[in-house]
């Protein structure tokens, strides 16, 4: 916090204070804007496509194991990678990345950033197991109700990792954020939008016929269902984009989102090849990254910010 924004005397009172009126501090900003920028925007990114990758291959692999299993196998190693960098985005963003483990030493279940801390250890440890599983059964090695067992451990905790950032920035005093209220519900299901738009691309590349007509309707369905937390975010910070962006803005930004839903939309009921599926997901990823980007910088380009210079 500023110093020159901590009210210390009776001439800091807002006017309405001196009238006796007593309002407090509901109309003043006394949060500091965190350091966080584009880093954040690719972590949300990662952490969507590492979680939904994993859930839409565990949920596939469980619910018809002879059409998914062959692509789940290469799915969990795939979502490993993407939650190792993740998982190295986080590190990095820290003050001092060697104090990273101190955020595991209590368990704090009102807190969204605690319970999502846990969530991303405990999602590591069986998204690992099957993910080593996976490579030695393509080896020859197969373990299969050890790697099943670890797929359904996994379940939980990776479903909490998906939903747990779009709650920590809705439930914090930042401008702007904390009026997202549906940005859990977007960042929950575009993450299994994503990861079932990722486990299709493989399915193609490995020729599952099968698997590509099965994750194609869902693709579809759940592209459809996207618009629905995206449109009630919007109408949340609608008087936030007002205040921070002009309309010209608004309309650009909202129309590269549309064009992003809209194209990957078109692609997929036209054909369900892995070109047109590839770039379908290609654009879904790029309007992914575009929401997130937007709503991470929310707080840095509040009025008082920019005022500020900052």
């Amino acid at each position: 916090m500023h110093e020159n924004s901590r009210p210390q005397h009776d001439s800091a009172k807002p006017p309405s204070a001196e009238r006796g009126i007593e309002v407090g501090y509901e109309n003043m900003t006394v949060t500091k804007v965190p350091g966080w920028h584009g880093i954040i925007a690719w972590d949300a990114l990662l952490n969507g496509m590492a979680t939904g990758l994993f859930l839409a291959a565990a949920v596939s692999e469980l619910a018809a194991p002879a059409v998914f299993m062959h692509v789940a196998k290469i799915a969990y190693p795939v979502a490993l990678v993407l939650l190792l960098v993740d998982l190295g985005l986080l590190v990095l963003d820290l003050g001092d990345p060697l104090r990273f483990h101190h955020m595991l030493r209590v368990l704090k279940l009102g807190s969204p950033m605690s319970v999502g801390t846990w969530c991303l250890t405990i999602f590591s440890l069986p998204l690992t197991a099957a993910a080593g599983l996976s490579v030695l059964s393509i080896l020859g090695f197969d373990f299969k109700w050890a790697r099943i067992i670890a797929v359904i451990v996994g379940l939980l905790p990776g479903f909490g990792s998906a939903a747990y950032k779009g709650v920590l920035l809705s439930t914090n005093a930042q401008p702007g954020w904390k009026d997202a209220r549906w940005l859990g519900g977007y960042l929950t299901n575009s993450a299994l939008l994503m990861g079932c738009g990722e486990l299709l691309v493989l399915s193609a590349v490995m020729g599952q016929t099968q698997a590509i007509a099965i994750l194609r309707t869902a693709f579809i369905v759940l592209l459809v269902l996207n618009v629905i937390p995206l449109g009630l975010l919007f109408a949340n910070l609608r008087s936030a984009h007002a205040q921070r962006y002009t309309r010209e803005q608004q309309w650009r930004v909202g129309a590269l989102i549309a064009v992003g839903a809209l194209i990957p939309l078109g692609l997929m009921l036209f054909r369900g090849d892995l070109l047109f599926i590839s770039i379908a997901v290609i654009f879904l990823l790029s309007q992914s990254w575009l929401v997130r980007s937007v709503y991470v910088k929310i707080p840095h380009t509040s009025p008082l910010e920019v005022r500020s210079g900052k």
